[in-house]
């Protein structure tokens, strides 16, 4: 306690209006994604982003039957299945890969919610609560090819400035290592760019670890397949 007397009444009114500025941190993250899986998972690869009441976020109680009522996996399920493969919802986003072209090339689910239109679907649904919580989820980590790569052909990085002024607590979330990237220090590149924008995490089935702690970032979240 000693540390903090020192501070005074200026430093306790610093660090709380440094805390709130900086977004509440989402308490029961490990919560939320398995409740996500365990509800709209699908086969393969997808991405799910949700906005709903900050008090979600930002307790440790569980959720409750009223968490995403709305949006009804089987509708969700219907929505990614469809033809345009996405589903747009009332406090749920999602999507999977999308076949275009004719030499096998799909869009990539990350894509789909974040730049594919305008506004995309993962905008849309944070006009709809400027407070809320926020998390974005894909099963694997944006490749370094195509998604995750600044200057990539389709890369999703500049669509994560609309988490910045974003108000409520908020995460991006993957749960494997995509394959490819898994060791790569353009995906340990990528995890910093993901990071400036909004809070990156790696929850797995040994639960929630923040990938960046002061600009370093773990090691869990990269791998270490090609070091």
């Amino acid at each position: 306690m000693a540390g903090y007397v020192c501070f005074g009444a200026l430093g306790f009114v610093l660090l709380f209006l440094l805390s709130t500025a900086s977004g509440a941190e989402v308490k029961n993250l490990k919560n939320l994604i398995d409740h996500l899986q365990n509800t709209y998972g699908v086969n393969g690869q997808y991405a799910l982003g949700i906005n709903v009441l900050d008090t979600y976020c930002t307790s440790d109680d569980q959720l409750d039957q009223n968490f995403l009522s709305q949006d009804k996996a089987g509708q969700v399920h219907d929505g990614m299945n469809s033809e345009e493969r996405i589903y747009n919802g009332e406090e749920l986003v999602g999507a999977k890969p999308k076949p275009f072209g004719d030499k096998g090339f799909k869009k990539h689910s990350e894509y789909l919610l974040l730049r594919d239109s305008d506004p995309s679907p993962m905008q849309k649904l944070l006009n709809k609560r400027k407070n809320g919580c926020t998390v974005f989820f894909t099963l694997n980590s944006p490749c370094v090819d195509t998604c995750s790569t600044p200057t990539g052909p389709h890369s999703i990085i500049s669509a994560l400035n609309m988490f910045k002024n974003h108000k409520g607590p908020k995460a991006f979330v993957f749960k494997h290592i995509w394959h490819h990237d898994e060791g790569k220090t353009k995906w340990k590149n990528n995890i910093l760019q993901i990071e400036k924008r909004i809070p990156v995490y790696r929850c797995d089935n040994s639960g929630c670890v923040h990938c960046v702690t002061n600009k370093v970032v773990n090691t869990r979240c990269v791998g270490s397949k090609h070091f």
